[in-house]
């Protein structure tokens, strides 16, 4: 009886097995998943990239008197070109013309008698103390003064440098308050052209700088024209509200054209690669993959040979409409996962599914 039960249960037993086989084969198939794969290449040209760009004025000031009175001359009018010095507006001065007159006619008797005292002093007619009495008098009387000569000039707005009025704030014969604005003057010869640019960037722009830039600004209403702006200068400090710096470009006043500030640009800036660079590629933005738990950027290599992925580190760079650079990591010719990255994990047997050369 024992030798027969053995029989089924061995019998029994193969059968299972048998099942079994096409469901792991099928498991194992599963596992090989199909991705796109992106070939890596070496950037090369020049990396183009448009930004929209705030016009403005190189030199620009609201300007306004330092005492109160009522203004008796402002007859300039907006649009108006003026060269540095030219008289813009006068306040009515004849109380400071007054009190100039008072100060002077102080300043001349105490000046008389110090003279007088120091003839006595030599003569030994008058005490030490008199006599410095009457000097620091005859020191007071000339401060006074020159401050009543301030006080006559600050009646006075001149310009302070070349520059067109922008815009006027008051009316003539109107009440002015020490400070208060009276016009806006600009110079509109050179316009300072400014972008903000993301983080990646902004972190190898002293690179881009030595290598070399190539700024042309285009403007909404002139889309015929193109203009060449030099780099002047960049923030260090990131713009409130954003991962953004900003950097300013230098634009000369054209001839055959009137740009105003605040007009509607779009600068485009192009950077130079350095053929003595380390290698750079760009990659799709798909590719890339943050690690959440220590914040490394990674992309997904594939081994030919062994048909599997792993992660590699890279370094960023910068982010255009073409993908993001990556600055370190790859070689050229690798292949890296373009696609569904977060289906992946480390040794995983991938088939490649179709393939993208990079530029």
């Amino acid at each position: 009886m024992k030798h027969r039960s053995t029989l089924p249960l061995a019998l029994l037993i193969s059968l299972i097995l048998v099942g079994c086989t096409p469901v792991e084969s099928a498991v194992q198939e599963v596992l090989v998943r199909p991705v796109k794969l992106f070939e890596v290449a070496q950037s090369s040209g020049n990396t183009i990239r448009q930004f929209p760009a705030r016009v403005e004025a190189n030199s620009r000031a609201e300007l306004s008197f330092r005492i109160s009175g009522q203004l008796v001359r402002l007859d300039l009018v907006e649009g108006q070109h003026v060269k540095q010095g030219v008289l813009l507006a006068q306040l009515d001065d004849r109380d400071a013309r007054n009190n100039l007159m008072t100060r002077e006619a102080e300043y001349d008797l105490l000046l008389a008698d110090f003279s007088r005292n120091q003839t006595l002093l030599e003569r030994k007619l008058i005490s030490q103390a008199l006599f410095d009495s009457s000097k620091a008098q005859l020191k007071s009387a000339k401060a006074a003064l020159a401050a009543a000569n301030d006080q006559v000039s600050y009646t006075r707005l001149e310009a302070p440098f070349n520059g067109t009025i922008a815009k006027r704030l008051v009316d003539n014969h109107q009440i002015v308050q020490p400070n208060q604005g009276v016009m806006t003057l600009q110079n509109n010869q050179l316009l300072d052209v400014s972008i903000q640019v993301p983080e990646a960037m902004a972190a190898v722009l002293t690179q881009d700088i030595a290598n070399g830039l190539a700024a042309k600004v285009r403007f909404s209403a002139l889309n015929d024209m193109v203009f060449d702006a030099k780099f002047k200068e960049y923030s260090t400090q990131v713009t409130l509200g954003t991962q953004a710096y900003e950097v300013v470009f230098s634009l000369p006043q054209p001839d055959n054209v009137q740009l105003l500030p605040g007009m509607s640009a779009e600068l485009t800036l192009a950077t130079l690669n350095d053929s003595k660079q380390s290698f750079r590629t760009i990659v799709p933005i798909s590719a890339v993959d943050k690690q959440d738990q220590n914040g490394d950027v990674t992309v997904w290599r594939y081994q030919p040979d062994s048909g599997d992925v792993s992660p590699v580190k890279v370094t960023l760079g910068r982010v255009s409409t073409d993908g993001v650079e990556v600055l370190t990591g790859l070689q050229k010719g690798d292949a890296i996962v373009a696609a569904g990255l977060s289906q992946l994990s480390e040794g995983m047997k991938v088939k490649p599914l179709r393939w993208q050369r990079g530029v």
